[in-house]
């Protein structure tokens, strides 16, 4: 995060980020100065607890997320992991199969409840290669992999 900060405070025209903020808590129990003050939020290929939160869903997670949220505010969450390639983490992890049926029938109305309205669909590994991470590069040169990219906006 250091490295990030520094880049981010350099001026524009050196790749700076007037406007961005970087805050180490976890997102159950983020500061209220923080609070609605998102027009959008992204997380890109999770990993770890983060991974588990948005793709079982999670409660408490994605209230922590509504929480930043101004109304209207935007998202993009892209999750993937494959059972013959990550067969230790889903299994510690408890991950379900992301398939048609768990996106409808388990996500959408998590996230519904917790005041997002949201769309999923399968995205390819050309789609993965637009993504502005380096992991999203790397992975998109992989094997086949299956992601999902969850969109929406928080609507209360």
């Amino acid at each position: 995060m250091r490295q990030n900060s520094q880049k981010a405070a350099k001026k524009p025209s050196k790749g700076g980020l007037p406007n961005a903020l970087f805050v180490h808590a976890s997102v159950e129990s983020l500061p209220e100065e923080l609070y609605g003050v998102a027009s959008h939020v992204s997380i890109l290929l999770p990993w770890g607890t983060l991974l588990k939160a948005v793709a079982l869903p999670e409660k408490s997670i994605l209230q922590g997320i509504a929480k930043l949220c101004k109304k209207e505010a935007t998202f993009k969450i892209i999750i993937g992991y494959e059972a013959d390639k990550e067969k230790n983490t889903i299994q510690e992890l408890s991950l379900p199969e992301l398939t048609k049926e768990y996106c409808e029938k388990t996500l959408k109305p998590a996230y519904q409840e917790a005041g997002f309205e949201i769309s999923w669909r399968f995205i390819s590994q050309t789609e993965l290669k637009q993504l502005p991470t380096a992991w999203a590069k790397k992975l998109a040169y992989g094997k086949e992999r299956s992601f999902v990219e969850i969109d929406g906006a928080f609507c209360r």
